[in-house]
């Protein structure tokens, strides 16, 4: 019959016996200290995993409570053709309203600017931004009214900021 390490059936050695030869009880010795280190760097990055954690769950709290996500409610695009509004320029235009609860913006976008309004009016800041930072940003009037001079391309969004918080509207391919 042979033994195997794993078979519970057969006594084991205990430690004790194990350690009256000094290089086995060294060997453990080793073995426990690396053990416990770690055990310190698994507790240690645990510990820093349950904090960060904890952040961003206050942040997701924070950032829920502050931040308003405005749909598109309306695009002059999905509309067709003969609904289609040409600014001064005599270039088409697209229009898009975007809503939230209680608050809105609507914008007016030409080849070279975005134009719009906050809704309810109020003065803030507007800025647009793209996945990679802000492509341009402006201070309303004290009517809500922006102008931001751009050529939006890829995705973008629009952060509106006022003293009753801060709202994005959705991502956009323009």
């Amino acid at each position: 019959m042979s033994w195997h390490s794993d078979d519970v059936s057969l006594p084991q050695p205990r430690p004790a016996d194990r350690w009256e030869d000094d290089d086995a009880l060294a060997a453990d010795l080793v073995e426990a200290l690396r053990e416990e280190e770690a055990v310190q760097r698994v507790a240690a990055a645990a510990s820093t995993a349950f904090g960060a954690h904890r952040g961003m769950l206050a942040l997701r709290e924070e950032l829920a409570a502050d931040l308003l996500l405005l749909s598109l409610v309306h695009d002059s695009c999905a509309v067709g053709e003969l609904t289609g509004v040409r600014d001064r320029s005599g270039q088409p235009s697209r229009t898009l309203v975007f809503e939230g609860e209680g608050v809105g913006v609507e914008v007016e976008v030409t080849d070279g600017a975005i134009e719009g309004q906050l809704i309810p009016a109020r003065p803030g800041r507007v800025v647009l931004r793209r996945p990679d930072g802000d492509l341009a940003a402006v201070d309303t009037d004290e009517v809500g009214y922006f102008r931001l001079v751009a050529r939006p391309e890829g995705p973008v969004r629009l952060v509106c900021e006022t003293t009753d918080g801060t709202c994005v509207t959705e991502w956009l391919p323009w």
